[in-house]
């Protein structure tokens, strides 16, 4: 494999500040990287595709597969658009992964700021998720799914809470109606569509641990389960998803480094396979469904920690 050093950026700043493509015309003109190892790749290019058996990242304006970086460059990803953030996020990750170097590895440590990197992150872990597929551009995003996903599949906003902008696709026609709505403030991302009988759980989780779990079934004619759009809802058990499903509750809430969270997990009717959906940053503590029931196992814990603290000091 040759090598190849790639410069990751904006071709276009807002603010006037200088883009990729500047700093990779400067490169060049060292006469320290010859031209065939240098790589310019912008993010508005790059096709995600998430699972837990393997990710990958394509350039999709050369096909370059990011995985055979030799180097890399991250650049201008700081402002504006928080997906850029966590695109820069979890090109850290997955290249930390193979053990590439890059720079800056900052990106590491931002945290997660849209439902992109959480998919990374999970499935790095070994963690069931619903295959994925993210870009910035609307018709790679659509031409993949259309590849990859089959019919029907989820389209929905990688920042969007609440069951907003989600949308279930059963032909690719309705999907590029959708087309308006998709932009760096509000992407999309595909994920395949799994057969759950409209049904999913809201595990509440306080210190990393399962807390409260409640049963969202979604209403007549949508496949949306929030109860903020209508779905019903059920209080059960805390153990009633059974250990292996807690492990993975409590295993994502420690990956994000989200000790309080909503996590909604998915089961396949069929298969009876669990996924990992989303770890939410702000779960409805005290709005919503069982308020009284989620104050109150916050309310311990909290108590808890402030108690174990007067107690070392």
């Amino acid at each position: 494999m040759s090598r190849k050093i790639l410069v990751v950026g904006r071709d276009h700043h807002p603010d006037g500040k200088e883009t990729a493509d500047e700093i990779y015309q400067g490169l060049l003109s060292t006469g320290k990287i010859q031209s065939g190892e240098l790589q310019l790749i912008h993010y508005k290019n790059l096709l995600f595709d998430i699972s837990k058996d393997k990710i990958s990242i394509i350039d999709t304006s050369s096909g370059y597969n990011l995985a055979d970086a030799s180097a890399a460059l991250m650049t201008n990803w700081f402002s504006h658009a928080s997906v850029r953030k966590d695109i820069a996020h979890s090109l850290g990750l997955f290249w930390s992964s193979l053990q590439v170097p890059f720079f800056n590895t900052e990106a590491l440590y931002n945290r997660s700021t849209s439902k992109l990197s959480q998919m990374v992150i999970a499935a790095q872990n070994s963690v069931n998720v619903p295959r994925t597929i993210f870009s910035l551009d609307f018709d790679q995003l659509i031409t993949k799914c259309k590849e990859q996903l089959g019919l029907p599949y989820i389209l929905k906003d990688a920042n969007a809470s609440r069951g907003k902008s989600n949308y279930l696709i059963k032909n690719h026609g309705a999907a590029l109606k959708l087309k308006p709505q998709h932009t760096e403030a509000h992407p999309f991302m595909a994920q395949e569509f799994i057969n759950a009988d409209q049904t999913d759980y809201r595990v509440f989780v306080v210190n990393t641990k399962p807390r409260l779990i409640i049963k969202r079934v979604a209403g007549t004619g949508t496949h949306i389960t929030n109860t903020s759009t209508g779905a019903s809802a059920e209080l059960l058990p805390v153990d009633a998803l059974g250990p292996e499903i807690d492990d993975v509750v409590s295993k994502c809430a420690q990956l994000l480094h989200r000790e309080v969270t909503g996590i909604d997990i998915i089961i396949d009717k069929s298969t009876d396979l669990s996924y990992f959906l989303e770890a939410n940053p702000i779960p409805q503590i005290a709005t919503g469904t069982y308020v009284e029931q989620k104050l109150a196992a916050l309310a311990e814990v909290l108590s808890g920690a402030a108690g174990s603290r007067r107690e070392e000091t």
